[in-house]
């Protein structure tokens, strides 16, 4: 493993207490713009994790343009089911890439990955197959969700524990790591200025 790869997982725990706890009934009970001045961290089940994630999804799309959307899906079965959505977030957004490990057939997503703004990058045999993020960065959006999957107590539930944050600073910091793990595929990201997510 190259040492760059740990660098995800030192920012993450790093970052984890600085962000005060919330329960999933925050996502039933705060609407959608007040996420654009939120942060928290939280253990969330998959379908709490869906639910910040179309938030994000959401935002960067009405912002035409203005964002480099970073997705996770952790394996590619999971992106499948997400291609029709992900075909327009690609429109959308100035780029898109999305991160997985190869456990099916890519020509199943021949349509998506096909659009001239994706990029894929194969995560298998790292860190970051664990790892769910949805990052929206741009001029006027920024959401960060990163996450790490945890196991289940019992059966075989997905949890998640991560944080949520609309901080410039964080997602400019993420796909910075990004960018030295991947320097051919993830492009240096601009600092924010004053003003940057406004």
């Amino acid at each position: 493993m190259k040492p760059s790869l740990d660098i995800l997982q030192t920012f993450y725990h790093r970052m984890m207490p600085l962000f005060t706890p919330q329960a999933e009934r925050v996502l039933d009970t705060v609407p959608a713009q007040a996420f654009n001045e939120m942060a928290f961290r939280y253990t969330f089940s998959v379908d709490a994790m869906v639910k910040i994630s179309r938030i994000i999804e959401r935002q960067a799309q009405q912002t035409p343009l203005g964002a480099d959307f970073h997705a996770s899906f952790q394996y590619l079965s999971r992106l499948i089911p997400q291609q029709r959505p992900y075909r327009e977030i690609a429109r959308m957004t100035r780029g898109l890439w999305l991160y997985y490990a190869a456990d099916a057939d890519p020509m199943d997503l021949r349509d998506l990955l096909a659009m001239p703004k994706v990029r894929v990058i194969d995560t298998s045999d790292t860190p970051l197959v664990n790892y769910w993020f949805v990052i929206a960065y741009g001029e006027g959006v920024s959401m960060t969700l990163l996450a790490q999957e945890i196991p289940a107590l019992l059966g075989d539930e997905r949890y998640y524990e991560g944080f949520y944050t609309f901080q410039p600073d964080t997602a400019f910091q993420i796909l910075s790591i990004l960018h030295q793990i991947y320097p051919a595929d993830v492009p240096v990201p601009q600092p924010p200025t004053p003003g940057f997510a406004a």
